[in-house]
This record gives structure tokens, sequence and C-alpha cells, in this order.
């Protein structure tokens, strides 16, 4: 029960309600939240019964979880894309603004990016320990930037920013094809997708070619975490930036009826 000043009764603190940016991230963070359970219990799925497949047949010696990378960093790609483009008129409809809707809808990406990456990290770690006590031998197909000696705060950072910038960009790509046309759409994504392209070579493979690594300590073969970081925070704020000034200009249809 609460008294007509919005108290609480028997508090002096007053209840604080949600703004509409954080109950925008909220809402986005939430919905999300019910796909990603089902795209994560089927990866543990996989992950869990792919080695007692192979081991049937031959050695168990390659992780199953880091083939899920990929899928990381596209499926909830392509889910941003699908809100970016269907859900600004709904939240416009409810009476907020596009500046609310674009600030939670980044925080929600940014949100989504830090969970992916800690399951993912921390899965990697899991699975290791899991192969280890099994008697099998685990390993990377493609060692590239990742190692079997690697921490759990670099694979988390490293998949921090592969992610924050793949959730982001997929708000953008979803917003010109809306705001723009299937066209303008088309001929952007060298733009708007290629970032999180570069993330998934910078991060997945080895990197002798890599422009400057050398000024950021690299072994000679693969990307040091510090470039990792840098290019993405640059491509993470680029992407927010276009996605801020388009998102929050777009034209959106009146609400019919």
């Amino acid at each position: 029960m609460t008294t007509s000043t919005g108290t609480r009764l028997g508090s002096a603190r007053p209840v604080r309600r949600q703004g509409p940016v954080l109950r925008t991230a909220a809402s986005l963070t939430g919905w999300f939240a019910q796909i990603a359970l089902w795209y994560w219990a089927l990866v543990l799925v996989a992950v869990l019964g792919v080695p007692f497949v192979v081991g049937a047949v031959g050695d168990v010696s390659v992780s199953v979880l880091w083939f899920a990378r990929q899928s990381g960093v596209w499926f909830p790609f392509s889910v941003l894309i699908g809100v970016a483009a269907t859900y600004p008129p709904v939240h416009v409809a409810q009476g907020m603004t596009r500046r609310a809707y674009v600030k939670g809808a980044l925080i929600a990406a940014v949100v989504l990016a830090a969970a992916f990456a800690l399951l993912m990290a921390g899965g990697l770690l899991a699975e290791r320990a899991w192969y280890g006590a099994m008697g099998w031998d685990w390993s990377l197909q493609d060692q590239g930037w990742f190692d079997p000696e690697i921490t759990f705060g670099s694979l988390f950072v490293a998949y921090l920013a592969t992610f924050a910038v793949s959730y982001v960009s997929g708000l953008l790509v979803g917003t010109v094809y809306a705001a723009a046309g299937g066209w303008w759409g088309t001929l952007t994504l060298p733009l708007t997708a290629g970032p999180s392209l570069l993330m998934t070579i910078l991060v997945g493979n080895s990197n002798d070619w890599v422009p400057f690594s050398e000024l950021f300590g690299s072994d000679g073969g693969s990307t040091p975490l510090a470039l990792v970081l840098t290019v993405g925070l640059v491509l993470a704020l680029a992407l927010a930036a276009a996605f801020w000034l388009i998102a929050a200009r777009r034209a959106i249809p009146p609400r019919r009826g």
C-alpha cells in the first residue's frame, strides 16, 4: 500500500520508478533472454553430447564450444537486426521517445554482449577442465589469438569486445534497412556489418598480416589483446554513434486505428 505522494507506508523513502531508458533496456534484455535460453540449451546439448559420439569412433581432442563462437556472434546479430527494424514503432506508440529507445537499445546490447562473453569464456574453461577429468585432450582447431593456457579474464575481454561490436552492428544494420530501404541497407553492409566480420577475423585466426600489431606487443603469430581491445572500442563507438544519429531521426509511421 502506498500513500498519494508515492511513498511506501511506514517508510520515508519514495518509490522510484524506472525511467524510459531503463524500461526499454530491461524490456529488450528480458525478451532476448527467453531466446538466449534456447540457444544456450542447444549449445549445452552439443558440448556434452558430441564428445561421446566422437569418442565412440575416434579420439576426443578438439573443443566443441570453440565452434559455437561464430553462432555467438551472428545469432544475436541477426535477432537484433529484426529488433531495430520492428521495435521503434511500438516504442513510440507507447509514448516514449526515440532517444530513450536508442539509449535503452545500446544498454541492452552491451548487457547481452557481457552475458554471452561471460558464458562463452567460462564455458571454454569449464570444458577444458571437463576434458581433463575425462582423460581427453583439449585444443582449439585454429589457435589464432587463443591458446590452451589462456586466462578467463583475457577470454572474457576478447569476447566482450567481439560481441559488443557485433550486437551494436546488428542494431545499425536493421535501422539502416528500416530508415533508408533495401537498396541503401544492402549497399552500406560493408560499413554496417563489416566491423563484425573484422572482429571475428581479428580474434579467431592467426594474424601475422595485422598492421601495427608489433606496436601492441605481438609475438608475430597472434593478435595481442591490447589491439583487440583498441579496435573493438573504436568500432563499437563508431557504430553506436551512427546508430544514434540514424535511429534518433528515423521517421516512424503514425499508428493506425
